[in-house]
């Protein structure tokens, strides 16, 4: 796994494509490992768009074309939509996340306790935050309603965050986490970096516009040229 390769699709004029990876590298690629790829953010497999054209993958035909080669072909393509996407990104205030380790008997109720701990101290002081994020690492919450949660875990991880439009909030939540170990339940402990520290939040919004607007443009290098 340290050396693992990186897949490289080799795509001929005539439009023939191989999925491949650098000779020596670790990794396998295979019909199945390129089909499970396939599943990644697909959506509907007859409408996939792209900028270039819409794909259709449901007629796609993959087999073993020697040791780590895999050739792809049947692939259909039409027109491509009226419109492009565009990421914008934009400024959508400030969070911060807080970590504390909780060891011994009732390490999960005294991570609990501790969380709510924080939660009091904010209100008493007026801080009310637009989101609060709270978990316990390390009981099963990554697959919750999954698998059974761990009730009686020696050590779980608290995991609190904050997020508002307002700075001194934000900052006002890192003063809050450091002193429950001292002050805090038997068994807890600092972690990950110190006090939690406000952070710019660069929010996310895809937006449409007519392709008309876009020019396009395609450099292509020749190796050895």
């Amino acid at each position: 796994m340290a050396g693992i390769g990186y897949p490289i699709a080799e795509v001929s004029d005539e439009g023939g494509l191989v999925i491949t990876k650098h000779e020596g590298t670790g990794g396998m690629v295979t019909v199945e490992t390129v089909a499970e790829q396939l599943l990644y953010e697909m959506g509907r497999p007859d409408h996939y768009i792209t900028p270039d054209c819409i794909v259709d993958f449901t007629s796609i035909k993959i087999a073993q074309d020697g040791v780590d080669r895999v050739r792809v072909s049947s692939v259909k393509g039409s027109m491509p939509t009226e419109t492009l996407k565009v990421s914008i990104s934009y400024l959508a205030g400030y969070k911060a996340t807080g970590q504390l380790v909780v060891s011994g008997p009732d390490a999960l109720a005294k991570a609990r306790l501790c969380a709510q701990v924080v939660w009091d101290r904010l209100a008493m002081s007026g801080c009310h935050f637009d989101d609060t994020h709270e978990e316990c690492l390390g009981v099963g919450v990554v697959h919750e309603g999954i698998v059974p949660p761990a009730e009686n875990a020696p050590e779980v991880v608290l995991r609190l965050g904050v997020k508002d439009v307002d700075r001194a909030k934000v900052d006002r939540f890192g003063k809050e986490i450091a002193p429950l170990v001292t002050s805090g339940p038997p068994g807890v402990t600092g972690f990950a970096g110190g006090r939690p520290k406000a952070q710019e939040i660069v929010a996310y919004w895809p937006a449409l516009i007519d392709r008309k607007l876009v020019r396009s443009e395609v450099s292509v290098v020749e190796v050895g040229s």
